[in-house]
């Protein structure tokens, strides 16, 4: 079957979803030729309907789209969703018949990015987290990463695959179900109050622009058979996202602490090694660039919110 495009081509599992949109846009503007899968009917015509778990849907799509690089992105993410077979299901199994597609059909992709996630690395009882640690994830989405990670590396001798290792990171369109998406709308929305866990924690929250743009970066890369954090190194309390977010919105919020979404044992100061990062990608001093204060405004600017 001839191949659909004469461009350098990708593939996009959630291609559709908060990540992917910002990815597709991306490479489009690069010259890529942008396929992917999504979960709902599209306008698109390089949008194809399929279910993960559907391998002879996946098969016939990647039969018909032979592309060069692909990116998997499409996963159960949300830690605190109630369905865990279904995270496991997705994210282990689902990712499972996307490789086992690629081989039996003998494609032979430049390279695979799997998104795994920081997650997988758990309590560590260490303020920065480096690749050189043992995974000790702490809840089921992480430890679905973890096994995600273990079963796909059975495949680093037929395939050129990474694995990338996210922290933190937001930006317009991320669900609401998410922290920062969170607050910004409950500042949008001029709420007298918001309830969230402690708020003294230092955490990375990343621009998901600057994600992407690592990620393709990283494609062009020597990096095989290997893992990488995409972080910047650069933690900020969520009490100082609150108070940029009161300058902002010119508006002031009540803090209410629930105990449900306070850790025990809970480390203060958490970020990502980006010692690994820098070798792998050394040409640019600074890779992440957007600041935090400017990702705020321009989510608390746009008009739309999704709550899917």
């Amino acid at each position: 079957m001839e191949k659909l495009h004469s461009k350098t081509s990708v593939f996009i599992t959630g291609i559709n979803g908060f990540t992917g949109i910002h990815l597709e846009k991306y490479l489009l503007k690069k010259g890529y030729a942008v396929f992917g899968i999504v979960n709902k009917k599209s306008k698109d015509k390089n949008h194809f309907v399929c279910d993960l778990l559907d391998k002879s849907t996946l098969f016939n799509i990647l039969n018909k789209v032979k592309p060069d690089f692909i990116y998997h992105l499409a996963a159960v993410s949300f830690v605190n969703d109630s369905n865990k077979l279904n995270m496991y299901n997705v994210n282990v199994f689902g990712t499972l018949n996307l490789l086992s597609s690629i081989t039996e059909l003998n494609l032979k992709p430049r390279k695979i990015l799997i998104a795994s996630s920081a997650a997988v690395y758990g309590n560590q009882n260490k303020e920065v987290l480096d690749e050189s640690m043992n995974p000790l994830p702490v809840n089921h989405y992480g430890n679905s990463k973890l096994v995600m990670e273990n079963m796909v590396r059975t495949y680093f001798n037929k395939l050129d695959i990474f694995f990338v290792r996210p922290f933190n990171y937001t930006g317009i369109g991320q669900n609401t179900n998410f922290l920062i998406p969170k607050i910004v709308w409950h500042f949008k929305e001029k709420k007298k109050n918001i309830e969230l866990g402690n708020i003294e924690v230092f955490r990375e929250f990343n621009d998901v622009r600057d994600v992407v743009k690592t990620y393709h970066r990283l494609m062009k890369s020597n990096l095989k058979s290997d893992v990488i954090n995409v972080c910047s190194g650069q933690e900020i309390s969520l009490k100082e996202i609150i108070s940029k977010m009161e300058l902002i919105s010119n508006h002031k919020i009540q803090i209410k602490v629930n105990p449900k979404f306070v850790r025990q044992n809970e480390i203060k100061i958490l970020k990502g090694s980006v010692t690994k990062l820098r070798k792998v990608m050394p040409l640019k001093k600074t890779i992440f660039k957007y600041d935090i204060s400017d990702t705020l405004k321009e989510m608390y600017n746009f008009l739309e919110f999704t709550s899917e």
